[in-house]
């Protein structure tokens, strides 16, 4: 593990310039560029909140503010869609690559690192207008008066009930950011040298996301996992990483919160393991990988 963050280092130049690279390539030729990184997550969010909120009325309550739901989600979304992203791509890394591993003595560990790190700057671009939505809300547009009433009550459960803030706690998001980037390039390493081996892997990633995706309350309350069914499915969360990430992220982004000590501890817990088990893994077997490519 340590050769490898020390490999990473000295070839920090060449990541650098795949980073910027890649930031200029997701929208070449395009007239609206990185404004596409704000306009993506608008149109998820548009169409998510349609499906979910609308046509199968997920329960929010009754009087659930829609400017409070909206941004909820929209925050979930800009996070995940980072991490989905860099582990799709990351996973079929190496095979986009084998022309550069296989002739030439080439940093492969620089593969993943650099598609993480891409994601997460992308991910930045969208992130001020979460903060700008809950600016709004929370300075200017209000919230309405029912629901203002019903959480003075405290009728509504979380997150409903609870006023949208900026505040201190926006110094966590580095450390948030960070170890997100920690965590997704763990993975990274991991599912990109075992697709070497079995190349249905990367399509296994692709399911799996998509199943992980819907296990995180990024479209509904964690409330309804917690306490529905009895409970029965509240191992989901409790097992979730990516629910401890974005539940810190929340906390922080939209409620003005410290993140809860022992989810971002748990968090910081699987993305040191996730990474060490990766990169273990990957430098175990890169001298097979001109072979296996």
């Amino acid at each position: 593990m340590t050769h490898l963050i020390g490999s990473l280092f000295r070839n920090r130049r060449l990541l650098r310039e795949l980073v910027v690279r890649d930031l200029k390539a997701r929208y070449v030729g395009s007239s609206m560029g990185f404004f596409w990184s704000v306009v993506y997550p608008f149109i998820n969010l548009i169409v998510y909140m349609f499906v979910f909120r609308y046509v199968l009325n997920v329960r929010w309550e009754d009087k659930a503010s829609p400017q409070d739901v909206a941004i909820w989600m929209l925050a979930g979304i800009v996070v995940w869609t980072a991490f989905a992203e860099t582990v799709g791509r990351a996973t079929n890394s190496l095979v986009e690559n084998a022309n550069l591993i296989q002739k030439v003595v080439f940093p492969s560990e620089v593969l993943p690192a650099y598609l993480t790190i891409s994601s997460l700057i992308n991910m930045l671009i969208g992130m001020p207008i979460v903060l700008a939505g809950v600016a709004y809300f929370a300075f200017v547009g209000g919230t309405d008066a029912e629901v203002a009433s019903l959480a003075t009550q405290e009728i509504l459960p979380e997150p409903t009930h609870r006023a949208l803030a900026l505040g201190l706690p926006l110094l966590m998001l580095p450390l948030l950011i960070v170890l997100q980037g920690i965590f997704t390039v763990g993975l990274g390493y991991l599912l990109s040298a075992l697709n070497l081996f079995l190349r249905d892997t990367y399509h296994l990633v692709g399911v799996g996301i998509t199943v992980w995706m819907f296990a995180t309350p990024i479209f509904y309350p964690p409330h309804l996992v917690e306490t529905g069914n009895g409970g029965r499915f509240a191992w989901i969360l409790e097992a979730n990483p990516m629910h401890w990430l974005i539940d810190s992220y929340r906390e922080v982004v939209l409620f003005a919160s410290w993140p809860d000590p022992g989810l971002l501890g748990r968090f910081a817990l699987a993305a040191l393991v996730v990474f060490a088990l990766g990169a273990t893994f990957f430098r175990g077997q890169k001298d097979r990988f001109p072979d296996l490519l």
